[in-house]
C-alpha cells in the first residue's frame, strides 16, 4: 500500500447524512429541516441552525405542508406509519423529502417501501455512501416535479456507512437542470438514470440466474461477483428507483433469464411488485423466469426451498445463500471452495445489550413491584402487565409499566378506562425528559376521580429505592388507580442520553472532575483488605439517599426487647480535580522508532473495533480514517452505532485500499467478509465476543491473518463474562485461539492501565491503538498518524496524543509497563509495620503507647513465628497478622492484641514445617475476624483511621498539590426499640456521628461490646485454638477445618453465620 498525495486534494470522506444534504442543496440552497430528538439521526443533525425539533415525525410533516419553503424530514422507523398517514393527503406549496430509516433486523413487521407505495409516493433507495448525494437531489426534484413528498430510504447499515469521494467523478455524473416542466416520474427516473442494468443477455439468449438487487444487497452482490470473476456472466439490475417500478428494464430481464432472484433487505417487499409485473407478462403469452425472492431453490431439487433471513446483506451470507446458483453460471469457479469453513462455537456467552434504556428501565421496574407487593400484599393475586405472578381468591392488584412516548400516546385513555373502575391499578411510568409538560394534567386527571383532597401520584427517583418501595406499597394498599412517576438518579443508570453527555464531558477534559464512590463500612472491616477498585461496575452507583430518611413500626412479640444503636453503614467519598491526574509509570529506554508495517505490499487492509469511543465511528475509527486519508488511501467504513455502554457504540470496520480508477469495476465493500480481518481492535471484550462468534453475522477473525489486541477488562457498569453454563468466565487465550494469529495476539488489561496511569478508563482505547502501530499492524506512516491524533484531540477529545505516545512505548516493554499496576496492589511488609506505628504514634500520650505496644507484639511475632516468612503464602499470611494486631490494638488495646498473639504462638507450637505451617496459616484470618466484633464502635473506629483514609487517597490518586479535594459523607443509622415499638433513622452526616460513637466506646466496657452471637463465635474459636494445640495426633484434620473456617473468612460469613454452623465445621 502506497502514498498518493498528488491525488489526495480530490479525497473527502463522505458520510450519509451529511450527504443527503449536500444533495439538497444542489436543488435549492435553503431547506427546513424537521426531526424528532431520537436515533438514528439525531447525533449527525442536532448542530445544524436550520433544524427543529419536533416530538414525532408527523408534526414534521404538517409542519413542512404549511411551510414555503423546501422542506426535509427525518423519520425514524418506529414513527413510519403516523407519518406516512399524514403525508398521503397533504397539499405542498414547495418540495417534501422525507428521509425515512429501514432497520429490518429491529423492527421486521414494518415495511416502508411498501408503505409509501401504497401511499401513492415516490421512493429512492440509494446503495452506497457515495451515491446518497446524488439520489437525494433526484429525491427532491422527484418532489417538485409530481407536487407530493418523495421518500428517500436509507437502511440502518447505510446511515453507518462512509466512503471517500472523488470529486472530479460526482462532476462527470451530474443530474440534469432542473426544470419546472411536470412530466412521469418514470421519466424522471429514466432521466436521472437511477436504474442500472449490467451484464444483461443479448435479446434471445438465456441465462441461468439473473438478480435484482435493493439498497446494499447491490454492493454485496458486486463484491461477490469481482471476488469469484464472475464479470460479465452474471446479469443484474439495481432498482434505486423503487416506486414506481420501471417495468421496461424488469420485463428484459425476466425474458431473458430462467431464474431471476430478488435481494432486498425485506425478502418479499418488492418481490411482490415483481411477481405482478411477471404476471402481466404471463397473461400476454411472454416466457418469464421463475421469480425467487423470500425463498431460493434449494441445492436438491427433492428438499424445501430455503427460507432467506431478513436483512441479509452480508456478503458472505449472500455467497452462501446464492453460491450453487452462481456454480451454474460457470461450474469451473469453484465457489464452495472459496467460502470459508465454519468455526467452532466459543466457551463465553457472547451476550445480549439489554441492560440499558427504557426497557432495561421498565424490567427494573416490574422487578421491584413484583418483589414489594409479594411481601406486603399477601393473599392478593397480583397481575403485572397482564401476566399473573401469584395465585390467590383475593382482590387482585394489576401493574402496568409504561414507557414516554407510549404512554404520552395512550396515556389518557388508560386514566380515562381507569377512573370508572374500583379495582387496585398502579401504573409505574418511566419519566423521560418529555413529561414535565405533562405532569400537572396527569395529577389533575387522577385527582378528579377522587374525592379532590388528595392526589394518588408519586414522583420518585431512583437515588432513593426506598421512597419507590413505600410508593408501590402504599398504591397497593388503596383501591382505584395509582400512579408512580420514576426518573432516573443523579448519576444515570439507564438514560442513555444523560450518559452520552456525562461521557463526553470527559472526552472533553480528559478526565472526571469528580468521582464519588459509595463504600460499605463493612468492606473496610475486613482484614485481608481486599484492592478496593474505584471503577467497579457498582462503585460508581449512588447507594445514598439523598435525604435522612425516618421509619417507625410495631414488633412482632419474639423481636420484643430495649435497645439503643448508633453505627456507620456507609461512606460516600467524592474528589473533585481542577487538573488531569497522572502517575508516573517507568517507561523502556528503548527509543521510539517507526514501526515497519507488517501489511506494507499488501492490496487492501481491513480493521475491526469493537467497542467504540464515541459516535461513529468512534475515537480510534477517526484516528484511523484521517491517518489513510493522510495517506491517499481510499476508505470505506461500516459502523454499527447500537449504544452498549456510557458514550460506547457497538462497533466499526473500515477498509483501506489503494486509489481506485475511474474504470476500476471492483466494488469497495466496508463490511467484512467472514474471517478477512487483517487486525481486530478489542476495546470491549463482549463486542469482540459478539465479533468471533461463529453463530453471528459478523465472524471476522481467522486463525491465519486475523491480528488481535483485547482489552481483558470489564469496561463501566460491564458485568462479569459467563459460560453456557452459568458459570463465571474469564477472557484468555484459549476463547478465541480459532479465530486470531495466536502467536501475534496481545490480551492486556488496558482499561486498568488507563485507570492507573490517567485516571481515565476511556483513553485506554488509544493506548490499545499506539501499540498496535507500534507493533507494525496499522499500515500507515508516523507523520501521518501524528496528525490524525492531532486533529482528534482537538475535535474534542484530550489527552489523545498522550495516550497514543504512551501506548507506542508500552508496545517497547509490555511487562514493565503493566508491572506497575500490578504493583499497586502489592503490600511491602516492612513499610506497613512502619506505618502502623506511626499511624499510633500520632494520637497523643495514648497512642504512643499503643505505638510501643504495636512494635512489640511484632516483635514477638517476629520471633515466635519465623517459618511464616519462608513461602509467598506465608508472607501474605505475616502481612495479615501485623494487619490483625494493629485492628485488635483499634478494637480494645493491649489486652485484645495480647489475646491475638498469644492464640497464635500457641497454634505455631504445635504446627509442622513440613506442611509450610499449614495450621497457623489457616488460622490466622479465621481468629482475627472472630476477635474483631464488628460494632458500631470498633466500625467508628476504623472509619477514622489513617489506614482506611490513606488507602482511599492511594486508589483514587488524591493530590493536594495538584488542587485536588476529597470529601467524605456517611450514612449513619440509629436504631431504637422500646419493647414492641421500634424507630429506624438513615442520617447523612459529617464525621461527626463516627468521633460520638468513638468517644462514647472510651467509656464502654469491652465485655459488653457486641451482640451474643458475636462473643459466643469468637470464644469457640479461642477454645478451639487451645483444642487443636493440646491434639498433635489430628493435625491433618485440624488443617480442614481451619481451611473451611479460613475460606468463610474470606467471604466475610464468619461474622453471619449462625453457632451452629461454625460448630458443625469444626465437627467435620
Amino acid at each position: 500500500m502506497t502514498n498518493a498525495h498528488h491525488s489526495q486534494k480530490l479525497l473527502e470522506l463522505v458520510w450519509t447524512i451529511p450527504s443527503i444534504f449536500r444533495g439538497l442543496d444542489q436543488f435549492d440552497s435553503e431547506w427546513s429541516v424537521y426531526a424528532p430528538k431520537c436515533e438514528p439521526f439525531w447525533t449527525a443533525i442536532a448542530k445544524k441552525p436550520e433544524l427543529i425539533k419536533v416530538y414525532a415525525a408527523c408534526r414534521g410533516v404538517t409542519l413542512a405542508s404549511e411551510g414555503s419553503k423546501p422542506a426535509v424530514v427525518f423519520v425514524p422507523n418506529r414513527q413510519l406509519y403516523e407519518a406516512m398517514e399524514f403525508a398521503r393527503n397533504i397539499t405542498l406549496h414547495s418540495p417534501l423529502v422525507l428521509v425515512v430509516e429501514d432497520h429490518p433486523s429491529v423492527a421486521p413487521q414494518i415495511f416502508p417501501r411498501e408503505i409509501a407505495a401504497r401511499a401513492g409516493l415516490c421512493v429512492v433507495e440509494p446503495c452506497a455512501a457515495s451515491e446518497v448525494a446524488y439520489c437525494a437531489e433526484a429525491t427532491a426534484k422527484l418532489s417538485a416535479s409530481t407536487g407530493r413528498p418523495s421518500v428517500l430510504v436509507t437502511h440502518h447499515g447505510l446511515l453507518g456507512g462512509c466512503s471517500t469521494d472523488n470529486q472530479s467523478a460526482i462532476q462527470e455524473t451530474a443530474l440534469p437542470r432542473h426544470t419546472a416542466e411536470s412530466v412521469s416520474p418514470i421519466r424522471l427516473g429514466r432521466k436521472f438514470e437511477l436504474n442500472r442494468q449490467r451484464s444483461l443477455p443479448s435479446p434471445g439468449e438465456k441465462i441461468s440466474v439473473g438478480f435484482v438487487t435493493i439498497g446494499m444487497s447491490d454492493t454485496a452482490l458486486k463484491y461477490l461477483v469481482s471476488e469469484l470473476q464472475l464479470l460479465g456472466r452474471v446479469p443484474m439490475l439495481n432498482l434505486r428507483f423503487v416506486h414506481p417500478i420501471d417495468k421496461v428494464p424488469v420485463e428484459r430481464l425476466l425474458s431473458r433469464c430462467r431464474h431471476v432472484v430478488v435481494l432486498e433487505p425485506r425478502p418479499g417487499e418488492v418481490e411482490r411488485a415483481i411477481i405482478s409485473i411477471a404476471q402481466t407478462m404471463r397473461r400476454e403469452g411472454g416466457e418469464v423466469a421463475a421469480i425467487w425472492g423470500s425463498e431460493l431453490p434449494p441445492l436438491d431439487p427433492e428438499h424445501d426451498p430455503v427460507k432467506v433471513p431478513t436483512d441479509s446483506l452480508h456478503p458472505s451470507v449472500v455467497a452462501r445463500l446464492t453460491h450453487h446458483l452462481l456454480h451454474d453460471t460457470k461450474p469451473s469457479a469453484q465457489v464452495v471452495d472459496c467460502l470459508v469453513p465454519p468455526l467452532p462455537e466459543l466457551n463465553i456467552l457472547s451476550t445480549r445489550r439489554t441492560s440499558f434504556g427504557t426497557n432495561a428501565a421498565l424490567e427494573l421496574l416490574r422487578e421491584r413491584a413484583t418483589s414489594r407487593l409479594k411481601d406486603t400484599c399477601e393473599g392478593r393475586p397480583i397481575v403485572v402487565d397482564g401476566k399473573r405472578i401469584t395465585e390467590a381468591e383475593g382482590e387482585e392488584i394489576y401493574v402496568e409499566t409504561w414507557g414516554e412516548h407510549n404512554f404520552l400516546t395512550d396515556g389518557a385513555d388508560v386514566i380515562r378506562d381507569s377512573n370508572n373502575t374500583e379495582e387496585t391499578r398502579i401504573l409505574l411510568i418511566w419519566k423521560g425528559s418529555g413529561l414535565e409538560n405533562v405532569l400537572g394534567a396527569i395529577t389533575g386527571a387522577v385527582s378528579s376521580s377522587n374525592d379532590g383532597s388528595k392526589s394518588n401520584v408519586d414522583e420518585v427517583s431512583l437515588d432513593n429505592v426506598e421512597e419507590l418501595d413505600k410508593a408501590i406499597e402504599s398504591s397497593g394498599q388503596r383501591s382505584g388507580l395509582s400512579i408512580i412517576l420514576v426518573q432516573d438518579g443523579t448519576e444515570p443508570q439507564f438514560a442513555m442520553e444523560k450518559m452520552n453527555e456525562d461521557a463526553a464531558n470527559v472526552d472533553r477534559i480528559g478526565f472526571r472532575p469528580q468521582h464519588a464512590i459509595v463504600i460499605p463500612i463493612e468492606q473496610m472491616a475486613a482484614v485481608r483488605l481486599e484492592p478496593l477498585n474505584p471503577w467497579d461496575p457498582r462503585a460508581g452507583v449512588l447507594a445514598m439517599p439523598l435525604e435522612s430518611t425516618v421509619s417507625t413500626r410495631w414488633l412482632k412479640p419474639q423481636y420484643r426487647r430495649w435497645r439503643v444503636s448508633l453505627r456507620p453503614i456507609l461512606e460516600r467519598v467524592e474528589v473533585t480535580r481542577t487538573k488531569p491526574p497522572v502517575r508516573v509509570i517507568a517507561e523502556s529506554e528503548e527509543r521510539l522508532t517507526p514501526p515497519k508495517p507488517l501489511h506494507a505490499n499488501a492490496s487492501s487492509w481491513r480493521v475491526h473495533i469493537a467497542g467504540c469511543r464515541g459516535n461513529q465511528p468512534g475515537v480510534v475509527g477517526n484516528v484511523l480514517m484521517e491517518a489513510g486519508r493522510q495517506m491517499g488511501y481510499e476508505i470505506c467504513s461500516q459502523c454499527n452505532s447500537a449504544f452498549v455502554g456510557a458514550g460506547r457504540r457497538a462497533w466499526s470496520q473500515i477498509l483501506f485500499t489503494r486509489k481506485q480508477t475511474n474504470r476500476s469495476y471492483r466494488p469497495l465493500v466496508a463490511t467484512i467478509p467472514w474471517g478477512e480481518a487483517d487486525l481486530l481492535l478489542g476495546w470491549d471484550r463482549e463486542e469482540v465476543l459478539r465479533s468471533l462468534d461463529p453463530k453471528g453475522s459478523l465472524q471476522v477473525g481467522s486463525s491465519e491473518r486475523t491480528h488481535i489486541l483485547v482489552n481483558t477488562d470489564p469496561l463501566e457498569r460491564q458485568s462479569s463474562l459467563k459460560t453456557s453454563a452459568g458459570d463465571l468466565a474469564f477472557f484468555d487465550i484459549e476463547t478465541i485461539g480459532k479465530s486470531c494469529k495466536t502467536e501475534t495476539a496481545v490480551l492486556r488489561s488496558f482499561a486498568s492501565l488507563a485507570r492507573y496511569r490517567f485516571h481515565n478508563e476511556r483513553l485506554g482505547d488509544l493506548i490499545q491503538l499506539g501499540m498496535a502501530f507500534q507493533l507494525g499492524l496499522i499500515p500507515v506512516t508516523v507523520d501521518a498518524i501524528n496528525i490524525a491524533v492531532e486533529k482528534v484531540e482537538k475535535a474534542g477529545y484530550a489527552r489523545s496524543e498522550e495516550a497514543f505516545t504512551f501506548g507506542r512505548r508500552a508496545a517497547l516493554d509490555p511487562s514493565t509497563t503493566w508491572g506497575s499496576v500490578k504493583e499497586e496492589f502489592k503490600v511491602d511488609l516492612q513499610r506497613l509495620i512502619k506505618r502502623s506505628v506511626r499511624d499510633f504514634s500520632k494520637l497523643g500520650k495514648r497512642g504512643k503507647q499503643k505505638a510501643e505496644a504495636v512494635k512489640r507484639f511484632v516483635r514477638i511475632t517476629n520471633q515466635s513465628l519465623p517459618g511464616l516468612l519462608e513461602s509467598s503464602d506465608g508472607r501474605q499470611v505475616m502481612i495479615d497478622v501485623v494487619n490483625g494486631i494493629r485492628r485488635c490494638m483499634l478494637w480494645g488495646g493491649e489486652e485484645t492484641a495480647n489475646k491475638f498473639v498469644k492464640a497464635l504462638c500457641k497454634l505455631y507450637g504445635a504446627d509442622r514445617a513440613e506442611t509450610g505451617r499449614a495450621l497457623t496459616r489457616k488460622a490466622v484470618l479465621p481468629l482475627a475476624e472472630a476477635i474483631l466484633i464488628r460494632d458500631p464502635i470498633y466500625l467508628a473506629n476504623l472509619a477514622r483511621s489513617p489506614e482506611i483514609l490513606r488507602r482511599i487517597r492511594d486508589r483514587l490518586n488524591v493530590r493536594h498539590s495538584r488542587g485536588d479535594e476529597l470529601k467524605r459523607r456517611f450514612l449513619s443509622r440509629l436504631r431504637l426499640r422500646l419493647w414492641s415499638w421500634s424507630l429506624q433513622a438513615d442520617m447523612r452526616t459529617s464525621d461527626w456521628s463516627s468521633f460520638l460513637v468513638s468517644w462514647i466506646g472510651m467509656l464502654f466496657p469491652t465485655r459488653w461490646r457486641g451482640h451474643r452471637r458475636d462473643r459466643a463465635i469468637r470464644e469457640l474459636l479461642l477454645h478451639t485454638v487451645i483444642q487443636a494445640t493440646n491434639e498433635p495426633d489430628n493435625y491433618d484434620i485440624w488443617v480442614k477445618r481451619f481451611a473451611s473456617l479460613n475460606a468463610l473468612a474470606l467471604s466475610g460469613g464468619i461474622h453471619t453465620t449462625q453457632v451452629n454452623e461454625v460448630k458443625k465445621i469444626l465437627r467435620s
